[in-house]
C-alpha cells in the first residue's frame, strides 16, 4: 500500500508538501470568507505560475549542486526586451523568439562564465543579477513599456485562458511535466543528479561537468524567459521592476518542495507545489489583513524550516 502511494505521488517529499498545502488551504478557508472561491483560487494559481516555472529550472540547478540568483533579473530583461521589440514593430513571433533567445543567452553566459572562470555559480549569478537588471533599465529607459498593439497571439492567447485555465498555469503544468520527465527519466537528468551527488565520481565516470553546468544554467534562463513572456502577456505591459526579489520565491519554492540545497536530488512536482504553498500564504495573509511585509518573514522562516527538516531526515538515514 505504501509503495503504491509513493508511485502515485512521487515520493515522501511530495506527500508532505501536498499535506501542507491542503492544511494551509483549510486554515484560510475557515478563517476567511473569500479564499475558497473560484476567482480567488484561479488568482492564487496564476500568481504561483510566475515563479513556479522558474522553480522548475531552479530544481535542475540545485540538483546539480549550484544556485542561480539571476532568474528574477532574467525574467525582467526578457519582459522588457520582448515589449520593446513589439513596440519597435517586430512581428509577435519574432519578438517572442527574441525574448526566449535572450533568456537562453543569459543562462548560457552564466554557465560559461562559471566554467571558464572556474568560480561558483552563486558568485557569477550574484553579479549577473545586477547586470541583467541594469540592462533592463537601459533597454526600457527606466520606464514601463506599453505602446504596442495587443491584438495578437501573445496577448490574446498567452495572456488569456485555455479551457478556462490561465495560460500561464497551463504552461507551468505542461513544462513542469516535461521537466519531471527530463530530470527523472532521461540520461541527462540522471547525470545531473550524479554530478550533484558526487562530482568527483561523476568526473571519473566520464561525465562532462562543464557541459552539464552550461546546459543546466541555459535551461534555467530559458524557463525564466518563458515566465517573463507570460508575465508580459498577462499584464499587457513591461516594467523594469517586474520580477524584483523573485529569486527568493523561486529558491524557496524548490527548497520547500523537497529539493536539497546540497545537490543530488530534486523534485519538479515538489517545487511547483512549493510555489503554490507560497502563493496560498501570500494570498491568505492579505485576506486576513496582514501587510505584505509579513510575506518575506514567513517565507524566510519556511526556508529555514524546510532545510532543517531535510537535514534531520538525511541525518537519520545516514
Amino acid at each position: 500500500m505504501a509503495s503504491r502511494w509513493r508511485r502515485a505521488f512521487g515520493g515522501v517529499e511530495e506527500v508532505g508538501v501536498i499535506t501542507a498545502l491542503l492544511l494551509l488551504s483549510l486554515v484560510f478557508t475557515l478563517t476567511t470568507d473569500t479564499f475558497f472561491t473560484l476567482d480567488n483560487l484561479v488568482k492564487v494559481a496564476r500568481q504561483a505560475s510566475d515563479y513556479g516555472l522558474m522553480a522548475a529550472g531552479m530544481v535542475f540547478v540545485l540538483t546539480l549542486g549550484e544556485v542561480d540568483l539571476s532568474v528574477g533579473s532574467v525574467l525582467t530583461l526578457v519582459n522588457v526586451v520582448t515589449a520593446v521589440a513589439l513596440r519597435e514593430g517586430l512581428p509577435p513571433a519574432a519578438a517572442l523568439f527574441l525574448g526566449l533567445l535572450t533568456g537562453a543567452a543569459c543562462g548560457f553566459a552564466n554557465g560559461a562564465l562559471c566554467v571558464f572562470l572556474r568560480i561558483p555559480t552563486i558568485i557569477v549569478t550574484l553579479g549577473s543579477m545586477s547586470i541583467f537588471r541594469g540592462l533592463a533599465l537601459v533597454v526600457s529607459k527606466a520606464t514601463p513599456v506599453s505602446q504596442f498593439g495587443k491584438d495578437n497571439f501573445i496577448f490574446q492567447g498567452l495572456g488569456g485562458e485555455v479551457f478556462r485555465v490561465p495560460a500561464s498555469v497551463a504552461a507551468m503544468a505542461l513544462l513542469g511535466a516535461g521537466s519531471h520527465v527530463l530530470l527523472h527519466h532521461t540520461v541527462f537528468g540522471r547525470r545531473v543528479q550524479a554530478i550533484g551527488s558526487n562530482i568527483q565520481a561523476a568526473r571519473f565516470s566520464g561525465i562532462s561537468i562543464a557541459r552539464y553546468r552550461i546546459a543546466v544554467m541555459t535551461l534555467s534562463g530559458t524557463l525564466a524567459a518563458v515566465a517573463g513572456i507570460l508575465a508580459l502577456a498577462f499584464l499587457g505591459s513591461a516594467d523594469p521592476k517586474t520580477g524584483e526579489g523573485s529569486e527568493l520565491l523561486v529558491i524557496a519554492s524548490a527548497v520547500i518542495g523537497g529539493t536539497a540545497l546540497s545537490g543530488g536530488s530534486g523534485t519538479i512536482l515538489g517545487a511547483i507545489l512549493g510555489a503554490l504553498i507560497i502563493a496560498v500564504i501570500r494570498n491568505g495573509l492579505v485576506l486576513l489583513g496582514f501587510t505584505a511585509y509579513w510575506n518575506q518573514s514567513v517565507i524566510g522562516a519556511m526556508i529555514i524550516a524546510a532545510v532543517a527538516v531535510d537535514y534531520f531526515i538525511k541525518k537519520r538515514r545516514a
